[in-house]
């Protein structure tokens, strides 16, 4: 019994000290300006990036002491941050800076692969957001929520736990569902330019269906516009991670409507008939109304493109 505890320990420690030897880059990289330098490399767009706290960011009118009043009170007093919200033993860097206005990007790390920005503010005129690590994988995101443009509501300081999961950051679950999804249906609408508008719909034994209208881009082929009725039978790795993903941000549970505090975008129908005919409908305009929707749509949105349609 002794030499198996033993055993296990040893066993453990080893893992440790594996994790510890994942070097890369990011591991070396201490200052502010070695941290711009780093994100300027990633491509030309970003050579615009300016690191910054968010004491540093500026109101129109002078300082901004508000923002700033609450960053103190949650000890978020720098511009960077290490973890590894992944866990694959690599180290990853949160950065606050100004990129053309306020921004919080994680650069993913996968060890020999380049590194991969992840934009963590995903709305526009959110100068108050806060990220603050626990547990080296997990960020407490407190940023204030935005009414409806025509809504009385008054913004105030939310708090949202965000974890990488289903290759993407979406709102922490410590007790994911698990529902029997029957059919998934989802449709987009136009905007105030060239979003695309398609329906895609998937039953349970993963026959789809893809009806592509208006700027259904495949970049893969020199930017052809595909258009027409189209048949598949979706890929079974692809499926999963969908399924997966809808149980772990438990939909049912999630607000029917969601919108965004502009104009001009566009939105989306989210449809899910589940166990034995219930029905839960999402639309969002805007399509951001939470992380886990986010990561929704954009596997869906992929899916026009990574199947062998006919």
């Amino acid at each position: 019994m002794k030499k198996l505890v033993l055993i296990i320990l040893i066993t453990i420690m080893s893992k440790n000290i594996f994790a510890q030897k994942l070097i890369s880059k990011i591991d070396s990289i201490n200052t502010e300006k070695e941290v711009e330098n780093l994100i300027h490399t990633l491509g030309k767009d970003y050579t615009y990036f300016k690191i910054k706290k968010i004491a540093d960011f500026k109101e129109e009118r002078g300082e901004n002491k508000f923002c700033k009043k609450i960053a103190d009170s949650l000890k978020i007093d720098k511009s960077f941050y290490k973890a590894d919200f992944d866990n694959n033993g690599y180290t990853d860097l949160l950065v606050i800076g100004d990129y053309y206005d306020f921004k919080i990007f994680v650069l993913m790390n996968n060890g020999n692969d380049p590194l991969k920005i992840n934009r963590l503010t995903r709305r526009s005129f959110q100068n108050c957001t806060f990220p603050k690590i626990t547990n080296d994988s997990i960020i407490n995101y407190y940023y204030f929520s935005e009414p409806h443009i025509f809504s009385e509501e008054k913004s105030k300081l939310t708090k949202k736990d965000l974890i990488f999961k289903f290759g993407d950051f979406v709102e922490y679950n410590s007790n994911p569902a698990s529902y029997n999804i029957e059919k998934v249906e989802f449709q987009t609408t136009m905007c105030y330019g060239t979003c695309p508008q398609f329906y895609i719909s998937i039953d349970k034994n993963k026959n789809s269906v893809f009806k592509a209208e208006n700027y259904n881009i495949d970049k893969s082929k020199g930017k052809v516009e595909v258009r027409g009725n189209f048949k598949a039978v979706i890929n079974e790795n692809d499926y999963n991670e969908l399924i997966s993903l809808m149980n772990y941000v438990d939909f049912p549970n999630l607000e029917n409507n969601y919108s965004v505090n502009w104009t001009d975008d566009q939105t989306s129908t989210l449809k899910i008939t589940y166990n034995n005919g219930k029905v839960k409908e999402i639309s969002d305009y805007g399509m951001i109304g939470t992380y886990g929707l986010d990561r929704i749509y954009s596997l869906l949105f992929n899916l026009r493109f990574n199947q062998n349609w006919k």
